[in-house]
């Protein structure tokens, strides 16, 4: 088995070794406790997102209820949380319930539809749309680059006990 002291990058804990590589957001080493009060941050920032996305539906549907068109929330694996979905009451003709982006050719579209009165509403609830996706996205993201990282010095930690019979568990990322 290898000896910690010998081990590539070894600081004498869990902590990054500060390089040529660290970028200007975690310059210097970042501390393993700093990274799990970081996650619990970025976990209550996505609570309160998730809940400003919930209140957001359920505004456009009051304001709303019989739209061409919604606010909803996905819940595929993308960082695009909240979508506006056609309507399928035949009244509006659509066909297929899929998301569409309000800005793109189908949105324009459909915007057209809404009364010009209501337009100014919807683009204001379209600005909320997507500066909500973009908190949540990068929230998201740095969770699961953080828990990745922390996650990974945890196998390192296991593979030093344990040995190479410990294995790698199989859903494990080796992109690192």
């Amino acid at each position: 088995m290898m000896s910690r002291k010998n081990a590539v990058g070894y600081a004498g804990s869990d902590e990054a070794v500060a390089d040529r590589f660290d970028v200007a957001p975690l310059k210097g080493p970042l501390r393993v406790r700093e990274a799990r009060q970081r996650l619990a941050a970025l976990e209550q920032v996505i609570r309160d997102g998730e809940a400003e996305g919930a209140r957001l539906c359920e505004s456009f549907g009051k304001q709303f209820p019989t739209a061409p068109a919604k606010i909803v929330r996905y819940n595929d694996r993308s960082l695009t949380f909240y979508r506006w979905r056609r309507s399928s009451a035949r009244r509006w003709g659509n066909k297929s319930t899929t998301a569409i982006s309000l800005t793109g050719k189908q949105g324009l579209a459909l915007l057209a539809r809404v009364p010009e009165s209501a337009r100014g509403h919807w683009l204001n609830y379209e600005r909320r749309r997507i500066y909500l996706n973009m908190r949540l996205s990068i929230a998201t993201y740095e969770h699961y680059r953080i828990q990745g990282w922390l996650d990974g010095l945890e196998q390192i930690k296991v593979i030093e006990r344990d040995g190479l019979a410990a294995g790698a568990p199989d859903n494990h990322n080796d992109r690192g």
